[in-house]
């Protein structure tokens, strides 16, 4: 099933690897050493059919849901570009992981990748190329953890299954390269610690740089009923001054602005049924929020470097029908709290994006499933104009086919 496949696995890959045991499937003795080898992943064909909302430029950026990448109900894009069908392989997957006993105790090693890098070579007229992307590269050691993998402020134990390769826009989807220290604290609690890369230029914009890593800090209670996990993180943003035009530096030092904030997440077993919820927001937390991600949630002025104070939630429930059949609900709501920061109007910032997604699973065969899906979203700006809301009405499908 997918939950155990997908779901499962990007749990594992959050924390510290354990001994493979030589008979799991999918692993191998390596000859003439004392180390395992697994091998695992998937294909699989995602649909999309828009009916409003479809993004432009698809092809070499997200073809996911990604809800500020919407346009504007009243712009051309909005209008005219409708209905609009896409077909990708570009989520499959392929990874390995290895485990050597040593005296420090059995050292781990994970690499994966997909074929989901943005390419603009990647369209129908060539063949559908893509890009082969680096998700997971690292290495463990009892507690410890050195590599790039998901950032410790996602909790995947609390995010609500969905047909759509991203899901809710209230998730950090964020993999980074990090040093963590992941503590058990007793039964069922643990504290994991970590030092994590920030943000640096991007978007465009050149002017920022990274002086201090993110540092964050989640503690986890589990147990046979769900779980529950309270987690934080601390920013700083630097940011060169730059001259009016923005062709060249100014001859003054640069400015910074330093943030903290937290999320709060758990699950619910019920019955055969699960419930997931999280709730995040905080100064500059737009950095691990993906309805954020691709905006400045923070604003240089003149003289100063000030937050964005950003809020994000979600709820998801999945009942299980049959050993066959599941359905998950999810809402999700994401908003910015300040309408101007220094004075100056946001005339362009969106205010408001909300979520919903329906769906269900089928399990066709033991490795093998397809899922169907409605998404609606919509965003607002804080300024009302005839280009202030985009809506997406989506249907998601997809065929998933495990290696074993």
């Amino acid at each position: 099933m997918r939950r155990t496949s997908i779901y499962a696995g990007l749990l594992a890959l959050a924390l510290p690897l354990t001994a493979i045991a030589a008979d799991e499937p999918g692993v191998f003795q390596i000859p003439g050493t004392e180390s395992t080898i697994k091998f695992y992943g998937y294909t699989q064909l995602d649909a999309t059919l828009d009916f409003a909302g479809r993004p432009v430029g698809y092809e070499n950026s997200d073809w996911a849901t990604f809800l500020p990448a919407v346009p504007a109900d009243n712009s051309p894009e909005g209008e005219h570009l409708n209905p609009q069908l896409y077909l990708t392989a570009r989520t499959s997957r392929f990874g390995i992981q290895t485990s050597t006993p040593t005296g420090l105790g059995p050292v781990g090693v994970r690499l994966e990748a997909d074929f989901n890098g943005p390419n603009g070579f990647q369209s129908e007229t060539f063949t559908n190329s893509v890009v082969f992307r680096l998700r997971h590269a690292y290495g463990t050691v009892g507690g410890l953890l050195v590599g790039q993998t998901w950032t410790t402020f996602i909790d995947l134990a609390a995010a609500p299954e969905t047909v759509d390769f991203n899901g809710p826009g209230t998730l950090a989807l964020v993999r980074n390269p990090m040093i963590r220290y992941t503590l058990g604290l007793g039964e069922g609690l643990k504290l994991a610690l970590a030092a994590e890369n920030r943000r640096g230029p991007q978007f465009g914009v050149d002017d920022r740089f990274q002086t201090l890593p993110d540092f964050h800090a989640a503690l986890t209670l589990s147990g046979a009923w769900g779980h529950i996990q309270v987690r934080g993180v601390t920013q700083q943003y630097n940011s060169a001054a730059l001259t009016v035009d923005g062709d060249a530096y100014a001859d003054r030092d640069s400015e910074s602005a330093f943030g903290v904030a937290g999320a709060v997440s758990g699950s619910l077993k019920i019955g055969g049924d699960t419930l997931v919820a999280q709730f995040s927001g905080g100064p500059g937390i737009g950095r691990y929020l993906l309805n954020a991600a691709a905006a400045d949630f923070y604003t240089r002025l003149p003289n100063d470097v000030e937050l964005w104070t950003v809020y994000g939630a979600h709820a998801g429930y999945t009942h299980v029908w049959s050993p066959q059949f599941r359905s998950t609900v999810v809402g999700a709501y994401t908003w910015v709290d300040d309408a101007e920061i220094g004075g100056v109007a946001a005339t362009d910032q969106i205010e408001t994006m909300i979520q919903g997604f329906a769906n269900t699973f089928w399990t066709f065969a033991k490795n093998a499933e397809f899922g169907v899906e409605y998404a609606y979203g919509r965003w607002e700006n804080f300024e009302s104009s005839d280009l202030d809301t985009g809506t997406q009405h989506r249907v998601n499908a997809s065929f998933h086919y495990n290696f074993f």
